[in-house]
């Protein structure tokens, strides 16, 4: 029993297949996805338009010259329904030759059910494709003479877009192919070059490529079949239909020899997967006098079943049009089946991905200009707000401001006076500068001879300088003041740098927020301007309390007190020789000497000249002259100190050199106590109900210790390293305190007004203002139409793969 083909499972998963592609294809999903397809080419008079007829069953335009301007896809359907035919124009390309950000596919006339119709109707529509600027309406209306005169200096060669044909009736196959101008050589070279894109586009990736050859001439001469060669190496895509058999003549033994082999795949060097198909269509005459397809598939059926050589072949499935377009019906839905998975998934990414950076992209204003600016600064400001206030996700403001603040307290606590508590003279024994409770602290834990140093001869030189009225046995405050201000002179430009790290990172957060393009329409000269207003009013503070730390003063007396004896203990236990083993932080210990003995040394100075001018008794201060007469009330040291009578000859500025580290014995500093008499001295305190469990080794050492020839000298050494403690820790909370307080959040609390200011909102004109500012970049706005119209197909395309998925 013969089954109805229209009735089985293959052919309408084939009609399936074959719909789902059209109607992607028309929703322009073949600017985003490699929809499969057939493509016919070939060299110009090939035979091609004859081999489109026989498949399609319908004429097409025959001119002189090239007759297919632009491509013609054609799409059939098998039916048990009359036959008819409906043509339509895809748009996917503009005149100059840009994709087009929605393909639209419109009807061209109304559907045809007469076979002799096509041929003027297909004219009609190429002509409406080459002409986009003339109304469909009226190339409907005109005749073929009437379309010559209407030909214009706009029309176009060759185009891109194309002309749909779709066509069903019962002696149709389903199948669809995409027709394209033939390959030219006698043209511009533009023209030439144009087609030739064209051809290379189409054939790419998941194309079949049909290639037209005519018999009559050499096969190494066709150019549609090198271009072939090129895309598809392996020639799997590709299958050759040879035309024009009945024009070899019957001399010609050798050729059909030749073309022979190739049909039956005994030619290696024109090897392709699918083969050859030999067809024969009706010569002129036989067009003319309208013959139907049915008769002239008859006459090629005759022709290939009693001409010689191609009644013997081997093969016989390979010669005439039915066999070739059931072949290419096969392959066609095979080729769909096995790549819809792989359509499906690229469509989904594609989706996504389309989804994603349209999210990036501002949406489109549809409210009053003034009010979606006031919406967009306002949110702006309120981010930036919460950066500023420490929100959890401020970590690119706060936090890196907190590096800076540390920064600052690690180069401030650097600037520490550096004193070495033993004369020219004297061996000295390596300790570290700072007390115990900063042993911890690798800034603080650092070998004296790190820095440049001052001993108790430099100090005694220093004070004798410095005497001008002072009464004997007084030692000057200006002594001291102008040692205070040397451990200062490194301060501004620590500040200047931490107020510059800060401002820079802040600026960085700011100029990233604009970069979204959310916030976009903020100029950048907009920010720079209200950061150099606050940057003015800071720098102005900053300085003020640097100008203020140069006055010495502290009412935190009892700190520098006892500092200031912690120090003096200290110094004087580490005269005594009795030195605790160094505990030095690894990346401050390097090197345990910082200078050689054999060169220059100075006190704590950053340069020869300043300390010259300590040399000659007078004290200097990059800020100005500390100031002199009554200062010392300004500054209450923990108690008065008198300078020694008995002073031993300076020998000049000291500096560390190993050689001074390497052995202290022999070394008589005066008040020496070993370590059996402290422990009986301990005992006895403790016998004698002294309290003495708050002492550690080195102040009761320090305490214990009789009077010392450098008294005065060593208090002091204290008295100014003491203070350096008080004004450290003063600096090191105020100055970020300052920065952030007058930079940071006075700057996030101006920033909104100031931009509402900027932008003019408020004043009369201020919706005509904000339309000026919110005037998109064309640039984004091409963009977003081109996201949004892809946006729109791939979703079209899902719908489509979606129902598919329904129905099979």
């Amino acid at each position: 029993m013969t089954t109805d083909i229209f009735s089985t499972s293959y052919s309408a998963r084939r009609k399936e297949l074959l719909a789902l592609v059209n109607q992607m294809r028309a929703l322009g999903a073949q600017n985003d996805l490699d929809l499969p397809r057939i493509t016919v080419i070939g060299n110009q008079s090939a035979g091609k338009s004859s081999v489109v007829e026989a498949i399609s069953g319908i004429t097409v335009p025959r001119d002189a010259g090239t007759c297919t301007r632009c491509p013609m896809e054609c799409r059939l359907i098998a039916s048990s329904s009359p036959w008819a035919c409906r043509i339509s124009v895809r748009a996917e390309f503009g005149r100059d030759g840009k994709r087009l950000e929605e393909v639209t596919e419109a009807p061209f006339g109304q559907p045809i059910d007469n076979k002799a119709d096509v041929e003027l109707a297909l004219r009609k529509a190429q002509f409406a494709v080459l002409n986009p600027d003339i109304p469909f309406s009226e190339i409907l209306r005109a005749s073929a003479q009437d379309l010559k005169g209407m030909t214009t200096e706009k029309s176009m060669a060759f185009s891109r877009n194309v002309v749909c044909v779709d066509l069903e009736g019962p002696e149709l196959t389903d199948l669809s192919f995409i027709d394209l101008p033939g390959l030219i050589q006698n043209a511009e070279p533009e023209v030439v070059r144009l087609v030739e894109e064209m051809v290379i586009t189409h054939i790419k990736g998941n194309s079949l490529i049909l290639v037209a050859v005519p018999m009559t001439d050499d096969l190494e001469n066709q150019k549609a079949l090198r271009l072939a060669s090129q895309e598809d190496r392996d020639g799997r895509r590709t299958i050759g239909v040879l035309t024009k058999p009945d024009m070899l003549g019957h001399g010609s033994t050798k050729a059909t020899a030749q073309w022979l082999d190739v049909i039956e795949d005994r030619a290696p060097r024109h090897f392709l997967r699918h083969g050859y198909y030999c067809t024969r269509q009706p010569d002129d005459d036989a067009r003319s006098g309208g013959i139907e397809a049915k008769e002239a598939r008859e006459n090629e059926e005759h022709f290939f079943r009693t001409t010689s050589p191609w009644a013997k072949s081997t093969n016989p499935a390979k010669f005439g049009t039915r066999n070739l377009i059931a072949t290419l019906s096969r392959l066609l839905v095979q080729v769909i089946d096995d790549n819809l998975p792989k359509i499906r998934e690229d469509a989904a990414k594609q989706l996504l991905s389309c989804r994603q950076e349209i999210s990036s992209i501002p949406p489109l204003i549809t409210e009053e200009p003034a009010t979606h600016l006031l919406s967009l600064l306002t949110s702006f400001c309120s981010e930036f707000q919460n950066l500023a206030n420490g929100s959890a996700d401020a970590a690119e403001l706060i936090p890196a401001h907190r590096q800076s603040y540390g920064e600052l307290k690690k180069a401030i606590r650097r600037t520490a006076p550096n004193f070495v508590p033993f004369a020219v003279n004297q061996k000295t024994a390596l300790f570290n500068n700072c007390l115990r409770d900063e042993e911890d602290d690798p800034v603080a834990n650092v070998p004296v001879n790190g820095r440049s140093s001052m001993n108790l001869t430099d100090v005694r030189k220093h004070i004798d300088q410095s005497i001008t009225r002072e009464l004997p046995s007084s030692v000057p405050f200006q002594a001291k003041a102008s040692l205070i201000v040397q451990f200062q002179k490194e301060w501004p430009d620590i500040v200047e740098t931490c107020f510059k790290d800060v401002e820079s990172i802040t600026l960085r957060v700011l100029l990233k927020m604009i970069e979204l393009l959310t916030y976009s329409i903020v100029p950048r000269n907009f920010i720079k301007t209200l950061m150099e207003e606050h940057h003015r009013k800071c720098d102005q503070m900053l300085e003020a309390t640097l100008a203020a730390e140069r006055m010495p003063y502290t009412q935190n007396g009892h700190y520098l007190e006892t500092t200031t004896q912690a120090w003096l203990d200290k110094y004087k236990v580490i005269r005594t020789g009795k030195v605790a083993p160094l505990s030095t932080n690894k990346d401050f210990g390097a090197s345990a000497f910082a200078t050689s003995s054999t060169q220059p040394p100075f006190p704590f100075f950053s340069s020869t000249a300043q300390a010259k001018t300590f040399a000659n008794g007078k004290p200097s201060s990059p800020f100005g002259d500390v100031p002199k007469g009554g200062t010392q009330g300004t500054f209450n040291f923990a108690q008065q100190t008198t300078a020694t009578t008995t002073r031993s000859q300076s020998t000049g500025p000291f500096s560390l050199s190993e050689s001074d580290f390497n052995d202290l014995e022999g070394t008589k500093n005066p008040g020496t106590i070993d370590e059996k008499t402290l422990q009986e001295i301990t005992s006895l305190l403790v016998k004698a109900g002294v309290p003495v469990s708050s002492l550690n080794p080195t102040d009761l050492v320090g305490k214990l210790a009789p009077p010392d020839e450098y008294e005065t000298e060593l208090r002091v050494c204290s008295e100014v390293r003491g203070y350096f403690q008080v004004a450290y820790k003063r600096m090191i909370d105020n100055i970020p305190r300052f920065i952030d307080l007058l930079f940071v959040r006075e700057l996030a609390r101006t920033l909104q007004p100031f931009l509402i200011a900027k932008f003019g909102l408020g004043t009369p004109s201020a919706n005509e203002r904000c339309a000026s500012y919110l005037g998109e970049d064309p640039a984004v706005v091409a963009r977003r139409e081109e996201l949004l119209a892809r946006k729109k197909r791939l979703e079209s395309v899902e719908r489509e793969l979606d129902e598919y998925s329904l129905r099979i």
